[in-house]
């Protein structure tokens, strides 16, 4: 998948058009349609606005790889969050990852 197709399915899940998007970042439709076709290339004050907009990080639109990181140890090192929070968003992250890894093994077990 390619940086322009990346932005385009990004604009797609999120319901918004091109035209709501050139609106909020400050571009013409043209523009933003020039990218989503990999016509031009933006910039990098545009793409940043567009990772904002598109709830993206810069990593996945320019390579296309999610980053990685280690939400339990952002969880424990939150100095907002009080320990019961902590422990309860910890515990969830646990239930969910147990779910993905069953639901895994059973789709391979065909």
């Amino acid at each position: 998948m390619t940086l322009g197709q990346r932005i385009k399915n990004r604009r797609q899940i999120l319901g918004i058009t091109q035209r709501d998007l050139a609106r909020i970042t400050q571009m013409t439709v043209q523009h933003i349609s020039a990218i989503e076709q990999d016509k031009r290339i933006p910039s990098l004050p545009l793409l940043i606005k567009l990772t904002e907009h598109l709830h993206s990080s810069l990593d996945y639109l320019v390579t296309g790889k999610e980053p990685s990181v280690d939400i339990i140890s952002v969880i424990k090192s939150d100095r907002i969050l009080d320990s019961k929070t902590k422990i309860s968003l910890i515990n969830l992250i646990t239930v969910i990852r147990d779910a993905k890894k069953s639901v895994t093994r059973c789709s391979t077990d065909f």
